[in-house]
């Protein structure tokens, strides 16, 4: 098969398929000798850009031509850039030289790749995830679509050890994130009448900013801080090498504190060797915070479902093999824990959903993804595999748009949202709205997202949709917008639907001028896509009076 399901990891990602017997497995990187790409990227110049473990062993000698941890910054507002060799890279096409680098160990085992899957952190907004979609298609792949994480996990879960009616957790801590997510699994019967396993998730929480790499920096600094006083020098003094040095010492030590209660570091500080021991009581005394701060997401995550009972805790990610984790994990869920492949549990996972995408009828996601995938051949003993399941995940943020709604005398700019949080995916809602003015040449609809459940919120922007101020309890961003050309002569009477479909991999918005039938759907262009007049346009009322 030519399927496949990528974990674009942080820190590391991996690659995964179906083989012939419906069974998941990770495509080995014989180059490196594991089966994960580490998700660095090294400019050596401008003809030589290397991906992987090579660039990696670059990151202190050669720092300023590397780029790691760029998952943390995909999609983000003013996301930073990276300019190497006078060729400048957003973080979206940092991304796609790491799934090139996956692709091409696929191509390089003589194996074809079309149709992928791509995971994403479960709290990922539209904004990264349109940006991941498009680092995929930038690497030349045809994204079916974007799965959560962990969902991806626990579908590898349900795969491999069945189990009817059971409420899951599932604790994933990788390289830089942080996912927790609850999931209802159970029995039920598709629309062909088969029983099937049905995957709902129920609620999900997370941080984009916390992961391994955060361990791994406390060791680091732990461990630099011990060489400049043995050895009586400042940080500045500590030389690149060494600092290289240091820092594949201590992801190795971090390792076998994870089996030994003690691991020596040998550094050589100016020609003299420097031994420090650390004991896995001091490290998990330095990282009790970070570890304090997953469980409290979990709180939170339980706080949205009052009453819950959990049956099974699954660990997934790398980081989980830290006994400081496993220990609190069980400590609040006591002979609940289970860890679940946790390295390659969300790349397998979404090799199961793009073979679920590709053996649906058409080959297609909910008409959603281009391109024909009717022609692949499909192995009975895959097609047996993903009937069995059937997934149902939750938006991540809500969703709608700034209209005017007259408020006593007054017109105020409101945002109303039209799916919220935690609606079952795909989510769709269709509102009727009105031009503000009669002979309005074109109706300017914005589309914002945010973290209320309420049903309508002032966000905090302007009528042209400027953002004013930080409002963390709403958390309110302006996704974008699209224009709506209105012929001559429009009466402010005359209906305009508006549409909001969301799914994984994003949000689509449509409005239609219901008396002429027309279409406007060419959504989220920024401001210096938009020739036209700001006092030209004007928005949407919700009131036909």
């Amino acid at each position: 098969m030519s399927t496949y399901g990528i974990d674009l990891g942080t820190t590391y990602s991996c690659i995964a398929r179906l083989d012939s017997n419906g069974n998941p497995e990770v495509i080995r990187n014989n180059e490196d000798d594991s089966n994960m790409v580490a998700s660095v990227v090294f400019f050596e110049n401008e003809h030589n850009v290397v991906v992987g473990q090579a660039a990696k062993e670059n990151i202190e000698t050669d720092g300023d031509r590397v780029v790691q941890f760029v998952k943390r910054e995909i999609g983000k507002p003013n996301g930073r850039t990276y300019e190497f060799d006078g060729k400048t890279y957003t973080p979206v096409e940092i991304s796609a030289l790491i799934l090139t680098r996956l692709k091409n160990l696929v191509e390089s085992q003589g194996n074809e790749i079309e149709n992928v899957v791509i995971t994403v952190p479960a709290y990922f907004g539209l904004e990264e995830r349109s940006a991941t979609k498009q680092a995929g298609e930038l690497a030349g792949l045809h994204v079916l679509s974007l799965i959560n994480e962990p969902t991806a996990a626990a579908l590898s879960y349900c795969a491999r050890q069945f189990q009817e009616d059971r409420t899951i957790l599932v604790y994933d801590l990788g390289g830089g994130t942080f996912d927790v997510t609850i999931i209802k699994m159970s029995m039920t019967r598709n629309a062909q009448g088969k029983d099937v396993q049905k995957i709902n998730v129920l609620a999900s929480d997370g941080e984009d900013t916390l992961g391994g790499k955060d361990w791994d920096d406390r060791l680091f600094n732990h461990v630099l801080r011990a060489c400049c006083d043995e050895n009586g020098l400042t940080p500045e003094e500590i030389e690149v090498e060494t600092r290289q040095d240091i820092r594949s010492k201590v992801e190795d030590a971090k390792r076998k504190l994870s089996k030994k209660q003690s691991s020596k570091v040998r550094i050589d500080v100016n020609g003299s060797r420097t031994e420090i021991t650390i004991s896995r009581a001091d490290f998990e005394n330095m990282t009790s915070d970070l570890v304090n701060t997953t469980m409290m997401l979990v709180d939170r995550v339980l706080d949205k479902i009052p009453g819950v009972e959990i049956d099974t805790v699954l660990l997934v990610g790398g980081s989980t093999y830290m006994p400081m984790i496993q220990n609190a994990v069980e400590a609040k869920f006591p002979d609940k824990v289970q860890q679940h492949d946790p390295d390659q549990a969300v790349a397998k996972g979404a090799a199961i959903y793009a073979s679920m995408l590709v053996v649906e009828e058409g080959g297609v996601n909910s008409g959603e993804t281009s391109g024909d995938t009717s022609d692949e051949k499909i192995p009975p003993a895959v097609e047996q595999l993903t009937a069995k399941f059937t997934v149902e995940d939750q938006t991540p943020r809500s969703f709608g748009p700034g209209v005017m709604d007259t408020k006593g005398s007054k017109q105020v700019y409101v945002l109303e949202n039209f799916i919220k949080i935690g609606e079952k995916m795909p989510a769709v809602f269709s509102k009727t709205y009105y031009p503000l003015e009669d002979n309005q040449e074109r109706v300017r609809l914005r589309a914002f997202e945010n973290m209320s459940l309420e049903d309508t919120l002032i966000p905090c922007v302007d009528e042209e949709g400027n953002p004013q101020t930080t409002d963390p309890a709403n958390a309110v961003k302006l996704l974008g917008e699209l224009i709506v050309n209105l012929p001559p002569d429009t009466s402010r009477t005359t209906p305009i639907k508006v549409t909001f479909k969301v799914d994984a991999s994003g949000v689509h918005v449509e409005a239609v001028n219901t008396k002429t039938n027309e279409v406007f759907e060419t959504f989220l262009r920024t401001e210096s896509d938009i020739d036209v007049e700001k006092s030209a346009v004007h928005q949407l009322r919700i009131s036909a009076d």
